[in-house]
C-alpha cells in the first residue's frame, strides 16, 4: 500500500451494458483526471454489436481504455471480473476505481479520493458527492441505513446546498462511483466473491459495504471528490425499468438482511421493520405486481443467503479474536 507521502496509484474499472453513449463522457472525464489512472478497462458485457460503430468510435478516440467483451453475469458478475483483472495485474494499484459508465469525474475527483484514503489505511471503500446532470441536485453522499434496514442515498434529490459538505464515515458508498482498497479484498471476500454474484444487479453495492462496516473497515465519503450520475432509476420513472430488474431489486432487500443484518437489531427494530414490510407490499398488490416473483426468487436463493451469514459470522469471530 502506498504511503500517504507518495501518490496513490489506482485503476479504473467500468461495467458497460449497452451503454456506448454514456461512455464518451466517462472515458473522457477519466482522461481528464489531475492523478492519472495506472489502466482502465472497460468490461463490455453482452456487446451491442447493432451499434459496433459507436464502439469502433470509442476504441479509436480513447486507446489507453482497454475493451474486454465478456457474457452478461449481471453486475456483480462483472465487478467480480474486473477486481480480479486489477489485483491480477503486474504491478498491482493501491485502489481500483469502479465506475457506471453513466458518471463523469471532475478533474480532481480521483486524486481527492484516492489521497484521502491512502492517508485512513482503514478505510476500505470510499467515493464523494454525486451529483444529477443539473449539478445542482444531490444524486448520493454516501449511504445511510435508516431502521427499516433497507439503505439509501444520503440527500438524494435534494438541492445541494452544502448541508453534506463534511467529510464523514458513512454506513456505505454507491457503486457508482466506488473506490476500493486492493488489499481489503481478500478479508471482505464472502464464498470466493466481493460483489455476491446473486444479487445479478441492484444492491451488491450495499451488501459488501454492510459487510465491510460489520467486519471493522470504514467507509469514507469525501464531498470534495464530486462527480455527476445519470442514474437510470429514479423514483419519477420507476415503472420505465424493465420488470426483471425490479424484481432482482426487490428480491435482494431479503438476500442482504438474510446475511448481513445483526440478530440484536433485527429485535430491536423489529416493530419498523414489519410495519415497512407490509406498505412494500401494498405497493407491490396495488401498484407493481410484477416484482412479487422477488419473494419466491428470494426464497429460493435464501439457503445460499443464510450459508453466507455463516460464513461472515466466522469471519466476525476471528476479528474479535484479534482485537485486544
Amino acid at each position: 500500500m502506498a504511503a500517504a507521502s507518495h501518490k496513490p496509484t489506482y485503476c479504473v474499472g467500468i461495467v458497460s451494458y449497452r451503454s456506448y453513449a454514456d461512455l464518451s463522457a466517462c472515458l473522457e472525464s477519466i482522461g481528464n483526471q489531475k492523478l492519472p489512472p495506472e489502466t482502465v478497462c472497460v468490461l463490455d458485457v453482452d456487446p451491442d454489436w447493432a451499434h459496433c460503430d459507436q464502439r469502433e468510435a470509442l476504441v479509436e478516440r480513447f486507446p489507453w481504455a482497454e475493451f474486454q467483451d465478456v457474457p452478461n453475469l449481471g453486475y456483480a458478475g462483472g465487478a467480480n471480473q474486473l477486481v480480479h483483472w486489477a489485483c491480477g495485474l503486474a504491478s498491482t494499484p493501491d485502489f481500483c476505481l469502479l465506475l457506471n459508465p453513466d458518471v463523469s469525474l471532475e478533474p480532481d475527483f480521483a486524486a481527492t479520493l484516492a489521497c484521502a484514503m491512502a492517508s485512513q489505511p482503514d478505510v476500505a471503500l470510499g467515493s464523494g458527492k454525486l451529483l444529477r446532470p443539473d449539478g445542482r441536485t444531490l444524486d448520493s453522499a454516501g449511504l445511510e441505513m435508516p431502521r427499516h434496514k433497507r439503505p439509501r442515498d444520503r440527500g438524494s434529490e435534494q438541492l445541494d446546498q452544502g448541508q453534506l459538505d463534511q467529510p464523514a464515515d458513512v454506513f456505505g458508498v454507491s457503486g457508482a462511483a466506488m473506490m476500493l482498497r486492493l488489499s481489503a479484498v481478500s478479508d471482505l471476500m464472502l464464498a470466493g466473491e466481493l460483489f455476491d454474484e446473486d444479487f445479478f444487479l441492484y444492491h451488491e453495492d450495499t451488501d459488501l459495504c454492510w459487510r465491510a462496516g460489520r467486519l471493522g473497515w470504514r467507509i469514507r465519503y469525501e464531498p470534495s471528490a464530486r462527480a455527476r450520475h445519470v442514474r437510470g432509476w429514479r423514483r419519477a420513472q420507476r415503472f420505465e425499468i424493465p420488470e426483471v430488474v425490479r424484481r432482482h431489486s426487490f428480491k435482494n432487500h431479503y438476500l442482504q438482511l438474510i446475511k448481513n443484518a445483526p440478530a440484536r437489531e433485527l429485535i430491536r427494530d423489529f416493530p419498523v421493520i414489519v410495519s415497512w414490510e407490509f406498505l412494500r407490499l401494498g405497493f407491490a398488490v396495488l401498484r407493481d405486481r410484477p416484482v412479487l416473483g422477488g419473494y419466491r426468487q428470494a426464497a429460493q436463493l435464501s439457503g445460499r443467503a443464510f450459508h453466507k451469514r455463516k460464513l461472515l459470522q466466522k469471519k466476525l469471530r476471528a476479528v474479535d479474536r484479534r482485537r485486544p
